[in-house]
């Protein structure tokens, strides 16, 4: 990791692998329910977090706005898999 990262990859969804190589095998981020996006980041320049060796992967609804009625719910669900 050489520079802050900060991105909204827009209708992305589905199963994403994040490989690294420390691990044997990928990380699979699997989302499941109500999510659009994909959003990678890291915490550059932030030593105590380790921003050298640290990446976020997650699932998100960033790029539209889910509107709810009153007694209305939405549900967002993801799965890790080692």
């Amino acid at each position: 990791i050489t520079a802050e990262t900060d991105s909204v990859y827009q209708g992305v969804s589905g199963d994403i692998s994040l490989a690294d190589s420390g691990r044997k095998k990928p990380l699979t981020i699997s989302n499941k329910l109500g999510w659009s996006d994909t959003v990678i980041w890291n915490p550059y320049g932030d030593e105590g977090m380790g921003f050298d060796q640290f990446v976020c992967v997650e699932s998100a609804q960033a790029s539209s706005s889910v509107v709810l009625q009153p007694m209305e719910y939405w549900t967002g669900a993801m799965d890790v898999v080692p």
